[in-house]
């Protein structure tokens, strides 16, 4: 049998940062936290972390944080099924992994009855759309939003819907760099807005459309709401989510830089084969919302 309090250990190791962080929650010395690790490894024959600066969990380690994750996840539901009218109830707490974009537009409202129906806290882990499947696979999260198409060993993925990014500056920008239109040398002379070093959309939509295979000199924002901003104030063009935008382009604050040329970003929800019954009201929530504020293109 795996040692609830060693399993427990790991997690907060992990999601903390550090076994001094982790002591510090646990109300215990780092020696026990130590100790904790070092018997879970022991009794499995293998090491379930990597010493490092965040400590990362080896393989094994991701299958056990997947597993006490879920198992911590069911026990809550089955206190809250036991005890429904025990008003010292606590909240249960999902770790989802979403990219910023989503969070900026239609994650939160596909989850508002939900939140409102049920005592849940949402742990909001915020990546790049084709990264958050990581963040799953390594047991930080029991779901996530992401690109990839495919479930991995043990997860299973539904189609939500295509986001799309139309490229836009104000029209005193439009002026300023692209009067000759997006060419080699208009794009290698204007400030463009990445959400971070993983964000390629841009530079690849500029490629694909454009045959411009140079460095785009651009802004590193790691928010959509801030790239929204700086587009707004002149200071940059982007690619951005319609539904972010779509009152700034109705009122000519925006304008669209490539009419009829846009990115359409499918976006699936990966969760785990066996998850409890809240997970599963969760994917059906987001599921539902994709059919009604996303493009459906079928995938």
């Amino acid at each position: 049998m795996l040692d609830s309090k060693q399993l427990h250990t790991l997690a907060v190791v992990v999601d903390s940062g550090g076994f001094e962080k982790a002591a510090q929650q646990l109300f215990i010395t780092q020696s026990a936290v130590s100790q904790r690790i070092r018997q879970l490894e022991d009794s499995l024959g293998q090491p379930v972390l990597l010493r490092l600066t965040p400590p990362t969990p080896t393989a094994a380690g991701r299958r056990l944080l997947q597993h006490y994750r879920q198992l911590a996840l069911m026990e809550s539901e089955l206190l809250h099924t036991l005890r429904p009218d025990d008003s010292a109830q606590t909240f249960t707490k999902l770790a989802v992994g979403v990219n910023a974009d989503s969070l900026a537009t239609w994650f939160l409202p596909a989850v508002e009855t939900l939140l409102q129906q049920q005592r849940l806290l949402l742990d909001v882990v915020v990546d790049d759309q084709d990264y958050t499947q990581t963040l799953m696979q390594q047991g930080h999260v029991i779901g996530c939003v992401s690109t990839q198409a495919h479930a991995f060993q043990g997860g299973e993925c539904r189609y939500l819907g295509d986001m799309r990014y139309l490229c836009l500056a104000t029209p005193a920008f439009q002026t300023r760099y692209f009067a000759a239109g997006l060419n080699e040398q208009t794009l290698s002379a204007a400030p463009a807005a990445l959400c971070s070093t993983k964000d390629d959309m841009q530079p690849e939509f500029v490629r694909q459309h454009f045959d411009f295979h140079g460095t785009l000199p651009s802004f590193t924002l790691p928010s959509s709401e801030a790239i929204a901003q700086a587009t707004l104030a002149g200071l940059v063009y982007s690619l951005q989510p319609e539904a972010l935008v779509a009152a700034e382009l109705a009122r000519g604050d925006l304008l669209d830089l490539t009419p009829g040329l846009y990115v359409d970003l499918p976006l699936f929800w990966h969760h785990w084969r066996v998850e409890s019954p809240l997970a599963q009201q969760l994917a059906e929530a987001l599921a539902d919302c994709g059919q009604r504020c996303l493009r459906q293109h079928g995938h």
